[in-house]
């Protein structure tokens, strides 16, 4: 055999080898780039679920809750397409059937956050919530108008759930004598309002209501106890005495939520 023949016989299936593992080295970057992106879909979708679900604990406007529902959508149909083929017929990472009887049954709403902590995830969750909107009217599945309409709702609620909460630990502060307290948790919620920008009917309410009650604290009035603040402890309140037995003696016969 020649040497060029000898040389041949080495390069060529060397070089398939090479060619095949190139071959071979970019699909396995593909599925990892496809697995990648799918991942980050996930981490969104699992985050805008969590909002979800949120909401529906605290508000009850089916429309925003709807649309929500349909980002989900979006996104599980997102992450399935972003799959490799192999894992694409696998269960998705959220049971949509679920969430639309979620949807449906949801029952009693709680209005009053109970510490600065719960008010930071609420805020958190509907950050989450505002942000799922554009991608919406971008792929013209919710108008602009819904939109801002949405936007406006959504803010003014958690606006009034934040004010509700000071509200109310001022109101218990001030039913045990604690005037400090209470005037600065009065003067917070007060002070919320005034510096929101966006108007609406009740807001000037507020205002006033909040300046009587912090008025009513330091001219010696007694504030009765509003729904707030009963809202705020009654969760506090033990259910059996010391010696195991109902403390309210109809408690069998109201609903538990």
């Amino acid at each position: 055999m020649s040497s060029l023949g000898l040389v041949i016989s080495i390069a060529v299936p060397v070089m398939i080898l090479l060619g095949v593992i190139v071959l071979v080295g970019r699909k396995q970057q593909s599925v990892a780039q496809k697995k990648g992106q799918a991942r980050a879909v996930k981490e969104s979708l699992m985050s805008l679920c969590e909002a979800y679900e949120f909401m529906l604990k605290v508000d009850d406007h089916k429309e925003i809750q709807g649309s929500v529902l349909e980002r989900i959508r979006q996104l599980s149909e997102t992450h399935r397409k972003a799959l490799p083929k192999a894992d694409a017929k696998a269960p998705g990472p959220v049971d949509i059937e679920q969430l639309e009887g979620m949807l449906k049954q949801s029952g009693k709403k709680r209005r009053v956050l109970k510490s600065d902590r719960e008010i930071r995830y609420a805020k958190k969750q509907f950050s989450k919530v505002l942000k799922a909107f554009p991608p919406m009217v971008k792929n013209k599945t919710l108008s602009e108008a819904s939109m801002l309409e949405y936007r406006r709702y959504l803010r003014i609620s958690l606006l009034e759930m934040e004010v509700d909460s000071f509200t109310a630990q001022g109101d218990v502060a001030a039913q045990r004598g604690d005037v400090t307290t209470a005037s600065s948790y009065f003067k917070a919620a007060r002070r919320l309002l005034i510096d929101f920008k966006m108007q609406y009917p009740e807001k000037n309410n507020r205002i006033r209501e909040l300046a009587k009650k912090t008025s009513a604290l330091f001219n010696g009035g007694i504030e009765e106890e509003g729904s707030l603040a009963k809202e705020l402890s009654k969760e506090d309140v033990p259910d059996k005495d010391e010696h195991g037995f109902p403390t309210d003696p109809n408690a069998d016969e109201k609903q538990k939520f």
